[in-house]
């Protein structure tokens, strides 16, 4: 084989290997999009909102209609409807149902015959929404979603994210599963499950807030076909908003919570269920405690007064103090203060929905900026000092050391580290040999970043 023939070879293997890698590392880059997707699923399905949510049926057919609003272009969305069995009645069977809803007179119908439920018609079934659609996200969202993942980058990035997807796939894909469940032929006389079931064993609420909890009930028509009253721990609720497929409980978290039950009773049967949970209530937390109680006048600082397990959209901020005379409110859990010129104080306070969280307060001093302060750690039995130099501020630091006696060639840096807006350098030194005497007087003097100085005199016993 020619030379030529085999560098041509090497060189196509080489080729074939870069796109490989080029493949390899696409590929990887669209599972971190995707993944980041995913982070945000939540907040990606609220692009999309069902409403008026309906079932009509006649001798043979079955009809599921909703209504969709959301931030699409217009005739873009396509959906797909699963009806997955979920009944006591039938535990161990696994069955679905399938079909794609029209849009038909401003609503989404999904129709069926009812042989497609075969000797399930008057079972429950779980129903759950494939949306497909080409997104049109506005700039409100766009803003939303820079506050509540902290970053506009974030922000700009699941856009592009969901903008790639759609260019790959077509379209983008929310999942909804609808909280009530549903029974093809809930007919007069059928028989039909009436139940009242809370969507789960145990609700956490934040203690000094006001709360609500759904509570599922099926197996009626209207409003009028049923009775909802609470039969335990009334003292926890201070009202019930009875509907179907939803009826809700309000309460205020003011004690330490409990079991609840309500009782439910179909009027044209006169059947009775009845269903329990638990309240517990917490105090509430922020999710990253503030750390700085003394700032600096001329400096600016961010304080994030996040609670734990509340979305950043309840939380609001009021500001208040003898350098904010008129409080103010700021709609949102991130709030920036200062630059000041007049020493003073300042008061955050955290609130909920508008409600002030009486424990998530926090109190400021606005200080005028000081200058470094100076310790000394000496190591038992020698000579040896270690010098720590506190420096004041955000962005301050030591900038000059200027030994002026008692110490034996120059301090050198072992450690530096920032504690909020303060910054801890430490130098390592000796003590020099006094000309007479067994004491010896160490002098130093910090010039710190923002030209303030601090002079420092000691006296030590030197170890012979």
């Amino acid at each position: 084989m020619k030379k030529v023939e085999v560098y041509f070879l090497i060189n196509l293997g080489a080729i074939l290997s870069l796109f490989a890698i080029e493949g390899e590392l696409g590929e990887y880059m669209r599972r971190q999009d995707d993944i980041l997707l995913e982070v945000a699923k939540d907040k990606l399905e609220s692009m999309v909102t069902i409403d008026n949510i309906n079932s009509l049926h006649s001798d043979s057919l079955y009809k599921f209609t909703f209504d969709l609003q959301g931030e699409y272009e217009k005739n873009s969305v396509q959906v797909k409807t699963k009806f997955t069995l979920n009944d006591t009645s039938a535990n161990d069977v696994e069955y679905d149902v399938m079909a794609e809803a029209l849009l038909i007179d401003g609503s989404y119908v999904a129709e069926l015959p009812l042989s497609k439920f075969d000797v399930y018609q008057d079972k429950r079934f779980d129903v759950e929404l494939n949306i497909g659609f080409t997104p049109n996200i506005s700039q409100q969202t766009l803003d939303n979603w820079e506050v509540i993942f902290g970053s506009d980058k974030i922000a700009s990035k699941i856009e592009k994210n969901i903008s790639d997807k759609v260019s790959r796939e077509g379209s983008f894909t929310v999942i909804r599963g609808l909280d009530a469940p549903i029974t093809p032929v809930p007919m007069e006389g059928q028989k039909t499950d009436f139940f009242v079931i809370f969507d789960k064993k145990r609700y956490t609420v934040l203690k000094g807030l006001v709360w609500e909890v759904p509570v599922t009930v099926g197996g009626v028509f209207s409003n009028k076909d049923f009775e909802v009253s609470v039969t335990g721990g009334n003292d926890m609720i201070s009202s019930l908003s009875q509907g179907t497929p939803r009826t809700t409980l309000v309460g205020v978290a003011a004690n330490n919570g409990g079991s609840i039950e309500v009782t439910g009773v179909r009027k044209r049967d006169s059947k009775v269920v009845t269903a329990k949970t638990k309240i517990a209530v917490i105090e509430p937390q922020w999710a990253s405690p503030p750390d700085i109680a003394e700032i600096y006048t001329g400096e600016k600082y961010k304080f994030d007064l996040r609670v734990k397990s509340l979305s950043r959209d309840r939380v609001s901020v009021r500001l208040s103090g003898s350098l904010q005379k008129t409080p103010k409110n700021v709609d949102n859990s991130e709030i920036s203060v200062g630059p000041y010129k007049k020493t003073g104080s300042l008061r955050l306070e955290t609130l909920v929905d508008g409600t002030v969280l009486k424990n998530l307060t926090h109190s400021i001093d606005v200080k005028k900026l000081p200058p470094p302060s100076i310790t000394y750690k000496r190591r038992p039995g020698t000579n040896e000092l270690t010098l720590e130099v506190i420096t004041y501020g955000k962005n301050n630091a030591v900038d000059k050391v200027f030994p002026i006696g008692g110490i034996s060639g120059k301090p050198f840096e072992i450690d530096s580290r920032k504690y909020g807006n303060r910054k801890v350098t430490r130098y390592r030194l000796e003590i020099s040999r006094p000309a007479f005497g067994g004491i010896q007087s160490v002098k130093i003097k910090i010039k710190d970043s923002n030209g303030l100085m601090k002079d420092s005199e000691n006296e030590f016993e030197y170890f012979q």
